[in-house]
């Protein structure tokens, strides 16, 4: 009887220890994995600061072979902060791999590298293979690399562009799932930017919709054409009638309540989130911070924030419809992060970021987005969004102040990067 308690006892030992092993052996490699691609992420950095792609072959390399999801999408994403345009032969190839995020980052680099804003200041000429691959990617199986494209051809194209994309929209209502929703608005902010009569129609239909978002949206870029065809009459009176502005009262009225409530679904969604709550003399604002997207932004900010460095801070820029903003404290580690950190988050209406300091003898500036900005997209440092608290955001005047702000986390963002 002792025998056979003795070896089950055994028995029992060897079930838990080969049970924990591979407990052990997958958190070492995960360990080991989080070390290679910091080594790699600072790597990119350190080319980024410096605008250079090197001479050794480092992004050629891992941008299209390194083993590393997350470090390819760095590679893509860092080329187009660069923006040399020696970087473009990579990103086309990148754009034919089999792992649809790399190709979303791709796009959007090629759309920064050719952004017509940029090639006009230095006299060069488009690359024609820019605008048909971005076209080819339109079709592309994966939704999230189609909107890249979409947002890419706004920044690079032509009326060939436009007419492209307003194709596309002719079967969306805009009261489809999220995901269709965010498509459309991609396409509305590109035919907004492309400024071209193609677009008309469909943004006249868009602006008639049901849905107050993309109504807004579509109505904001009716403006713009306007703007540039001051022979359409029609239009401007079809715009100022559709304008969402004068249809909401009351500021917990306007179509921001609508992506609060898509963000606090969203939000509730994740576990080990860092939420920032600051209060402010208008009432509470609550973010959720990006520590994937921009660990060290959120991370500074964090530590910051818990130190009571904002407590008292005022407002000192507010652009109604557009933006709130703060100055960062002076010698801050939230924009001594390199020149800001390179990620896809679109500058959305309720996303916070920070302005980043390229050339600029600032110590940067933190500001929530009442509108969205895509001319900051992969400039400007993206590293959280509202999902409480935009009513407040749109009250905010100049003088308003920051009482304090309260970290809330389950998995410490600095325990993350520094484990």
């Amino acid at each position: 009887m002792v025998n056979e308690k003795s070896r089950f006892h055994r028995l029992w030992i060897l079930v838990l220890t080969l049970s924990i092993l591979p407990m052990y052996g997958c958190g070492r490699y995960r360990a080991r994995r989080e070390i290679a691609e910091n080594d790699y992420f600072a790597q990119i950095l350190i080319r980024v600061d410096r605008r250079s792609m090197g001479n050794d072959g480092f992004f050629e390399e891992n941008l299209l072979a390194n083993p590393y999801s997350e470090v390819r999408q760095w590679c893509a994403i860092a080329l187009g902060r660069i923006a040399s345009p020696g970087a473009l032969p990579l990103l086309y190839r990148a754009v034919h791999t089999g792992d649809a995020a790399v190709r979303a980052a791709s796009a959007f680099s090629i759309g920064e590298i050719e952004d017509r804003e940029r090639l006009e200041p230095q006299f060069r000429l488009p690359d024609p293979l820019a605008s048909k691959e971005l076209i080819s990617l339109l079709d592309d199986p994966s939704p999230t690399v189609q909107m890249r494209a979409i947002e890419a051809l706004g920044k690079t194209g032509s009326p060939r562009e436009a007419r492209e994309i307003a194709r596309r929209l002719e079967g969306f209502s805009g009261s489809g799932s999220l995901t269709e929703r965010a498509y459309v608005g991609f396409a509305i902010t590109a035919l907004g930017r492309l400024k071209d009569p193609v677009a008309f129609p469909v943004l006249e239909r868009l602006a008639k919709t049901g849905d107050p978002e993309i109504q807004s949206h579509a109505s904001d870029a009716l403006g713009r054409l306007q703007a540039e065809k001051a022979t359409a009459p029609a239009t401007q009176r079809l715009a100022d009638k559709a304008d969402i502005s004068d249809r909401f009262d009351e500021p917990g009225d306007r179509p921001g309540s609508v992506t609060e409530a898509i963000s606090r679904a969203l939000a509730a969604s994740r576990r080990n989130s860092t939420i920032a709550m600051v209060e402010t003399t208008r009432g509470n604002l609550e973010i959720e911070l990006f520590r994937e997207d921009a660990p060290l932004t959120a991370a500074a900010f964090v530590l910051e924030a818990r130190g009571g460095a904002y407590d008292g801070f005022v407002f000192d820029e507010v652009l109604p419809s557009q933006l709130i903003g703060w100055k960062a404290v002076a010698s801050s580690g939230v924009d001594r992060t390199l020149n800001g950190e390179a990620n896809l988050r679109p500058f959305e209406r309720g996303s916070v970021g920070i302005e980043t300091a390229f050339g600029k003898r600032h110590h940067g500036r933190l500001f929530v987005a009442l509108a969205p900005q895509p001319y900051r997209d992969g400039i400007d440092t993206c590293f959280g969004r509202l999902i409480s608290g935009m009513p407040v955001a749109d009250r905010i005047v100049p003088g308003d102040r920051i009482l304090h702000i309260h970290i809330k986390e389950t998995v410490g963002v600095l325990d993350r990067i520094l484990q």
